[in-house]
């Protein structure tokens, strides 16, 4: 994998994105002679993995100029920015270190990256999920189905862990990973003789350009709702929906929830841009493929819809939960766009689980933990009143906290779902980043209306689980929300180590 700085400079031009070229304080529009062909072996955004030959993209709201100075004395053979840094770089250090100016440093970084490993999305066919919530359970679902009916030909890359091998998962750290590592990763794939592709595509994979140029075969949209609304990440819901539909623009056939809030303006758009629209939902419903409920994760599928593949016979998730059952529905719909629909579906689907998704974990004297990744008000409410309709004799007891710096609103939401369900809630740490747990606690609590609801405040998540099995009684139920398996809390800017809401609870409860 390699590309010449000329070859670079044409991709941007193509791409509309390419300002001019300076080269020891020269203003350029093409590679001088002597530099077009130099070339680049290797891409990072990283100055501290930088070595001979690479082209380091200088990134970042505030990118401090010293990077670039790191990654030239290192050995990078061209610097990509968004201006000009000659003075904060001493080209008298680095005369010959060409920098590529661009007007927009994410996009370019996807569109280089992209053409550098070789367009690999050209050889998977890429399915991708966007929803409030859903997105890692439906691509988990997606690709135990597919992989059932087609064999270990399937990657997927998840909010949890990311698997480019068909068998082999890692974890991962960011719902949609940067441009240059998921187009890395993409190669990767390639290389493994994958042939599809199952992804989450966040909001903020779309308004940070993470995924952009990347064309996907089925763009999935399973619902939305007022989240993620702050002043880091989105400033309206206008902004956040407008996100989450760039998906359409990008996707050829558009598979989307009946029942999302959204829907007509979802068809609308998507009719609008040529996109074929395939939708899902309940029986009450006008879907093209419908669900019907039944009981502890059974339910029955109709195609309401003659002109695509029939999908109709009783289905069963293991994952308890009404919602999961739209999920489901979903991660069958696509299956049946790209493969032949066969008893492997329903075994596939039966199968699945997700690390940290609604695990129950019981002890001998009648106590059940379920550990899961709800943090919004649909997920919670949702989760809560699986656990109230299934655990009717005892308590519910609740861990629960919510993230430091951003989706502030989502504590107003959180006190709401507690009141209405919840007997106990124990109010911890999730993630704080640089805010103090306790005044996230106290905006929390300050939404509960319930004057029955016994509220106890821990930050110390650990002691807060132990707190929650200690107090529990035959028959009672606790639930972990949030943080499931996850081995890290994020602290005033790091990752610091933390066993894990499961693996807390499981030691816990079989002792």
């Amino acid at each position: 994998m390699t590309m010449t700085l000329s070859g670079i400079i044409t991709v941007l031009k193509d791409a509309g994105l390419f300002k001019e070229l300076i080269v020891a304080g020269k203003w350029h529009d093409r590679a001088p002679e002597e530099l077009a062909n130099r070339t680049v072996l290797d891409l990072s955004y990283d100055s501290r993995t930088v070595k001979e030959g690479t082209l380091f993209f200088c990134k970042g709201l505030k990118f401090d100029p010293k990077y670039l100075t790191m990654a030239a004395n290192q050995g990078a053979s061209v610097a990509m920015a968004p201006a000009d840094y000659s003075a904060q770089l001493k080209t008298s250090e680095h005369p010959d270190l060409p920098q590529v100016i661009v007007t927009d440093i994410q996009k370019a970084m996807a569109t280089v990256s992209r053409a550098f490993f070789g367009y690999p999305d050209r050889n998977l066919t890429v399915i991708g999920y966007t929803g409030t919530k859903g997105k890692t359970t439906s691509v988990y679902f997606t690709r135990h189905v597919m992989a059932k009916a087609l064999g270990k030909v399937v990657a997927q890359l998840s909010s949890i862990d990311e698997c480019l091998d068909g068998e082999t998962f890692i974890p991962a750290h960011l719902t949609t990973p940067e441009s240059l590592d998921l187009f890395r990763m993409m190669k990767e794939a390639v290389d493994n003789q994958m042939k599809y592709l199952v992804m989450e595509v966040s909001s903020q994979s779309y308004k940070k350009s993470r995924v952009f140029g990347l064309p996907l075969d089925i763009g999935v949209f399973l619902n939305i709702s007022p989240d993620h609304i702050s002043p880091v990440e989105h400033p309206s819901f206008e902004d956040y929906l407008a996100c989450k539909s760039e998906i359409i623009d990008n996707c050829r056939i558009l598979v989307v929830n009946r029942e999302c809030s959204q829907y007509d303006y979802l068809a609308e758009k998507a009719h609008d841009l040529g996109k074929q629209v395939i939708s899902f939902g309940s029986d009450q419903s006008a879907a093209d493929y419908q669900y019907r409920l039944g009981e502890h994760g059974y339910f029955t599928v109709t195609t309401a819809n003659p002109a695509l593949p029939k999908l109709d016979g009783d289905f069963r998730v293991m994952m308890p939960g009404d919602f999961n059952v739209a999920n489901a529905l979903a991660a069958l719909t696509v299956a049946a766009q790209v493969a032949p629909v066969s008893e492997d579906f329903r075994a596939g689907l039966a199968e699945t689980t997700v690390p940290g998704r609604m695990e129950f974990i019981k002890d001998k004297q009648g106590v059940v933990a379920c550990v899961d990744y709800a943090h919004n008000y649909l997920s919670l409410t949702a989760s809560f009143n699986f656990m109230k309709h299934e655990f009717k004799d005892g308590r519910l007891i609740v861990v629960i906290g919510a993230a430091g710096g951003k989706a502030e609103s989502r504590r107003k939401d959180i006190g709401r779902a507690l009141s209405q369900y919840a007997d106990v809630a124990i109010l911890t740490s999730e993630d704080n980043f640089f805010e103090d747990p306790h005044q996230i606690a106290a905006d929390i609590k300050e939404n509960i209306d319930n004057p029955d609801l016994e509220v106890i405040v821990n930050v110390d998540r650990k002691a807060a689980i132990e707190q929650a099995y200690a107090m529990a009684k035959p028959g009672d139920a606790l639930f972990m929300a949030a943080k499931g398996r996850e081995t890290f809390m994020h602290e005033k800017g790091k990752d610091v180590p933390y066993q894990g809401d499961y693996q807390i609870t499981k030691q816990l409860m079989e002792k």
